[in-house]
């Protein structure tokens, strides 16, 4: 399995503005991600509750694996989960092993601090918000190596990083053999 996070983020790092908006990517990276998200390098989306109520019409064409604090019955493609353990079960049920993680920060974090992303594909945009969400990846930054970097636009650039190590935690723990009990999540 490999589970890839997808971001975009404004030159200082942020994912959304002090309003929470996060809808500022270029026509270009929109493009980009549309075609990740529609290729076999990804079967399923994970987000957090917010992020899948927001794209969840959008997102309706493989499965929405949804992180919350309760979870809801299954409905259309949306199936919910409360941790690790419950993500992993989710993922052997269904034959999934590419999940594309689309947020949101609190969903980022999660999965960065248990080591549980893979790879991550983050867009640039040449914008500043100067205070909003943060996804903080230059904390987990060294965990990664910077891949390649190819330019969408003059004004957009997309780097992507492989994890240094990729061994995946043992089902329901996290790498330093915690059980990563669902907390600061949406």
């Amino acid at each position: 399995m490999q589970i890839t996070l997808l971001a975009a983020v404004s030159l200082d790092g942020f994912i959304a503005n002090d309003m929470g908006q996060g809808n500022f990517s270029s026509p270009e990276d929109k493009a980009h991600l549309r075609f990740f998200l529609r290729s076999t390098a990804c079967d399923c989306f994970i987000c957090g509750r917010k992020t899948a109520r927001e794209f969840q019409s959008k997102l309706s064409f493989k499965p929405l694996l949804t992180f919350t604090r309760t979870p809801q019955p299954p409905q259309a493609n949306r199936m919910d989960f409360t941790n690790w353990e419950d993500l992993n079960r989710l993922l052997l049920l269904k034959g999934l092993n590419a999940p594309a993680l689309l947020g949101g920060a609190e969903t980022y974090a999660y999965f960065l601090e248990n080591k549980l992303v893979d790879r991550v594909i983050l867009t640039t945009e040449n914008l500043r918000f100067y205070r909003g969400k943060s996804l903080d990846f230059q904390r987990f930054q060294s965990g990664f190596t910077l891949e390649k970097t190819d330019h969408l636009s003059d004004r957009t650039f997309v780097s992507y990083y492989q994890k240094k190590n990729p061994t995946r935690p043992a089902r329901g723990t996290s790498q330093d053999g915690r059980s990563p009990h669902a907390t600061g999540y949406a």
